[in-house]
């Protein structure tokens, strides 16, 4: 009996030297900046910090964007554990199996990935897009026994609108008191903290925490009012060019703003639903809070040529440089399109692309028309595109399902980062055509070749009826059929240009 009362004895003293305590962060509650992921974004809840460096912490689910690092830290105690709640499941589009690193681990058929640890602050890395529905931090607070001073979040600074103001001490069965003013000025009075307050204007706080006829160290911070700001739209897809048609969407990083756009600078309709484009257009863009406006930004959409040129890398027959059994980078040209493999094999049915290491590499160059779409499939379940991220995120968007990945855009390279090891068994890049003229200029008498026969017939056009002249007889492209054009198709024909 004796022994019994002992061991619970020690346990209610471990239990009183230290508590576990949980910080929820919700997508609808707590909101970084960003609404695409293609920047650093931070949200702080009760001490505790999460960072991306390609992350949007303001969209409808927290994204982390391929290739990207997210980072929790804490101020308020080491972090134990974090539960990840994601969109997809394991092996799904961003699931939780998106994220590695030490620490992490998640299982098949499930939403959650946990991190379990001892640490001030972590970090993970990103395979593929995650997006999060969920993220629950698990604090082992230490509970303090002495008195010290409380703690204001946020701790002073600029704010702009309404200020939700906090107080905390870890020091067990203290009361806190707050005052407007600092402790060595004038001051009507002190108010005993029971619950947050809220500040409106430029303010000055001092607080303190007290115990036993004790009282701690004053504490003083300032909020600063600044004019309120509204943060432009952002397009996605930015400026770019597209080959059949695409949907803009439009988003504001500043909370509550509404969204307008205009397809001539003039005439603005508000934001509800994506924008289909088709042809050629600039849109303008603003976002308004009252009667705070934005700035006015715009993205240019090009439609490029309807015909297209299809170059398709296949490993039985395409095998350039490459050699199966052995680790080297190779290289594989289709004219125009030079295939670039920094670390990689090439076996019998399939480009084996080694990752990440300081020689992996993945690079896809143009000598000709633009690239604008590269389809990359697998046949196995895990070394997928989904391994794969952009280097460049403004170069293009590159989306990943299943086994399948698709980059579309317009540029003369496109390189991507290899995250992991990744097995392709079908490589097929799109070139932008060319618009066909639909003839020959300067085959006058449409015998299918431009030859001095043709400069006899333009004569004797101008001489009888100028009118009667086929469109091959504008020669010079100006809209007329005249002696210059005589004259630019003699000298064609002389040159050879």
């Amino acid at each position: 009996m004796k022994k019994l009362f002992s061991l619970l004895f020690v346990a209610l003293l471990a239990m009183s030297a230290w508590a576990d305590t949980t910080v929820t962060f919700i997508p609808d509650e707590t909101k970084g900046k960003n609404t695409s992921a293609n920047a650093v974004d931070e949200m702080v809840l009760d001490g505790v910090t999460i960072s991306g460096t390609k992350a949007a912490l303001a969209a409808s689910t927290y994204r982390f964007a391929a290739g990207s690092k997210a980072t929790v830290s804490s101020t308020v105690g080491n972090i134990k554990k974090v539960e990840f709640t994601c969109e997809g499941t394991y092996s799904q589009s961003y699931g939780p199996d998106q994220f590695y690193g030490d620490g992490y681990t998640c299982q098949s058929g499930s939403k959650v990935g946990i991190w379990q640890g001892d640490t001030a602050s972590f970090s993970l890395n990103t395979a593929s897009q995650v997006r999060c529905t969920r993220i629950v931090v698990t604090i082992a607070q230490d509970v303090v026994e002495e008195l010290v001073p409380p703690v204001f979040t946020p701790n002073g600074g600029d704010f702009s609108g309404s200020l939700e103001v906090k107080l905390t001490c870890p020091t067990v069965n203290c009361d806190i008191f707050y005052f407007e003013g600092e402790p060595d000025g004038d001051w009507a009075g002190y108010t005993h903290y029971s619950s947050p307050f809220y500040v409106t204007e430029t303010k000055t706080y001092t607080a303190y925490s007290s115990k036993g006829g004790e009282i701690s160290d004053y504490v003083t911070v300032t909020f600063t009012l600044v004019e309120p700001t509204v943060e432009a739209p952002v397009f996605t897809p930015a400026s770019c060019s597209f080959s059949d048609q695409l949907e803009v969407t439009l988003a504001c990083a500043t909370p509550n703003a509404k969204i307008y756009y205009s397809l001539d600078n003039e005439l603005w309709s508000q934001y509800v639903d994506p924008i289909p484009v088709t042809d050629d257009i600039t849109i303008w863009a603003k976002a308004m809070v009252g009667d705070v406006e934005s700035e006015v930004v715009s993205a240019t959409y090009t439609k490029l040529p309807a015909t297209t040129t299809i170059v398709t890398f296949d490993p039985a027959i395409d095998k350039g440089n490459g050699e199966q059994a052995n680790r080297h980078s190779y290289t594989v040209v289709k004219e125009p399109v030079t295939m670039y493999v920094g670390d990689g094999t090439i076996y019998s049915d399939n480009y084996r692309v080694y990752g990440p290491n300081d020689s992996s590499a993945f690079v896809f160059t143009s000598t000709g028309a633009p690239i604008i779409k590269i389809e990359l499939s697998s046949g196995t379940a895990s070394q997928t595109p989904s391994n794969l991220s952009l280097l460049d995120s403004e170069n293009g968007t590159y989306t990943t399902s299943g086994k399948e990945g698709t980059w579309e855009g317009s540029a003369q390279e496109v390189a991507f980062k290899v995250n992991a090891q990744v097995r392709l068994y079908s490589v097929i890049v799109t070139l932008a055509g060319q618009d066909e003229p639909g003839y020959l200029r300067g085959d006058v008498n449409h015998d299918g070749f431009v030859t001095i026969a043709d400069v006899t017939m333009l004569i004797d056009y101008l001489l009888t009826d100028v009118t009667l002249a086929p469109a091959e007889a504008d020669f010079s492209e100006d809209g007329l059929v005249s002696i210059k054009d005589v004259t630019d198709l003699v000298d064609y024909l002389l040159s050879g240009e």
